[in-house]
Parts: structure tokens; C-alpha cells; sequence
């Protein structure tokens, strides 16, 4: 994984990579959107060489999706294809499938992952892609979120329970948002991940990724899918 730390202009003066992580939302999607096409002429309306797919939760059919179109080669003039994936969330079985694509990419390909939090993704994952961060302070942030999440794998139920309180209080103040919490347990699946590995930590992989699953709800017990973790991690 290489990790740029400039604008997304300067970052995609040439596609030289087949698949980029970038960290953002709709703005950052809309940047891209314009990059492709003021500096490469690649049109994103009437493109059949053009995927773009907005997900809350990226399911395994979903990669699938994305798996089929990359199999289809490019009909267009230039001879290349654009796969941009926005999502909220990326479930296991579609990380895994991600990887094998990511392996093994077509020429014509070019991925674009869009998504709030590289936490999101397994180190595998990443360790494919070209990561973009267009300002140090996330780094910093990045950082400071992996050492809470270390801490908190280590400490007794007990106390992580009081840190699931503060946060749950927080959001309800309004400090902070579901999308805190989110981020928080894409960390600490991080953590779990590079520290014990799949065969060791598999069910306290699947505690996680059940409950930012139904994190996502419409209107989810945030309070209660932060204690089951807390529990059972």
C-alpha cells in the first residue's frame, strides 16, 4: 500500500495505478467526477466503459456485480474502463472478493473506491490499492483512532463498557454522530484484524462486522450494538 499525501488533481495527473482508496464522500466523488473529466476526456454520462454504484453496505452480490462488468472489455475509443464503488460500509465476503479483483485487474482497468474511513477495509485490502490523503491532520487523526481502539480491545469488559457510555452520551449531545461510531468499530475490527489474525479473532470479526451491519439501520441501538461489541471482543 503507498499512502500520497497531496490533492486529488495532483494525485491523478496520469491513472498509473489500477485501483486508488480515497477517503470522502460525495465531494470527493464529485471531484473525481471532474478530474476524469477536464484532464483525461473520460465522460462519465453515456459511458458504457463507465461504472459507478453508490452502496450503504457493499454485499458480496454487489462484488459480483462489479466483477461481471470488469470482465466486459471496453467498447469506447480509449480503450479503458473506470469502476468507481462508494460505499458506507464493505462486508467481509465482498472485502474478499474485492481482493481477488484487485489481484489480478485487467489492463483496461482503473478502481475507485470511495468510502468515510480507510478503517473500513482489511489491510489486504488496502495493501492493493494506492491510498490517497490529501491532508496530513487525517494521518494524525488515523493514528490517534488506532491507539483508542488498541487500548480498548485490551481492556476488561467492564471498561470498555464505560468508554461505549461516554460515546453513546457524546452522540447524544450531539459531539459526535452514528458515523463516530461507525468508524470507531471499523477501527477496532483494524486492530483485532492485524493483532490476531482471521483464524484467532473469526468470531470477534463477525461480532463487529454484525453489528456495524445493522449500525446502518434506519434507526439503530447504537447504545446496545456498542455494548455487544464491548462484550465480546
Amino acid at each position: 500500500m503507498y499512502n500520497i499525501r497531496m490533492s486529488l488533481t495532483d494525485s491523478l495527473k496520469t491513472l498509473s495505478h489500477h485501483a486508488y482508496l480515497l477517503v470522502g464522500g460525495d465531494s470527493i466523488h464529485a471531484e473525481l467526477l471532474s478530474i476524469l473529466e477536464k484532464k483525461h476526456k473520460i465522460h462519465s454520462q453515456a459511458n458504457t466503459d463507465f461504472f459507478d454504484r453508490a452502496y450503504e453496505n457493499m454485499t458480496i452480490d454487489d462484488a459480483r456485480e462489479l466483477k461481471t462488468a470488469h470482465g466486459m472489455r471496453p467498447v469506447g475509443p480509449l480503450g479503458i474502463k473506470i469502476f468507481i464503488v462508494r460505499a458506507n460500509n464493505v462486508g467481509h465476503e465482498a472485502q474478499n472478493a474485492l481482493l481477488k479483483l484487485l489481484e489480478e485487474p485487467a489492463e483496461y482497468a482503473h478502481f475507485f473506491l470511495i468510502v468515510p474511513s480507510a478503517h473500513i477495509l482489511l489491510p489486504t485490502v488496502k495493501s492493493r490499492m494506492l491510498v490517497i490523503e490529501n491532508d496530513s491532520r487525517d494521518s494524525t487523526s488515523n493514528t490517534e483512532l488506532i491507539e483508542e481502539a488498541k487500548k480498548f480491545v485490551k481492556l476488561s469488559p467492564a471498561k470498555r463498557l464505560e468508554i461505549v457510555k461516554k460515546l453513546v452520551e457524546d452522540i447524544s449531545k450531539e459531539k459526535k454522530t452514528k458515523q463516530d461510531a461507525i468508524i470507531f468499530l471499523n477501527t477496532v475490527q483494524e486492530v483485532v484484524y492485524t493483532e490476531q489474525g482471521v483464524k484467532k479473532a473469526k468470531k470477534t470479526l463477525e461480532t463487529i462486522e454484525q453489528a456495524r451491519m445493522y449500525m446502518n439501520d434506519r434507526a439503530p441501538s447504537v447504545k446496545m450494538l456498542l455494548e455487544y461489541v464491548a462484550l465480546n471482543v
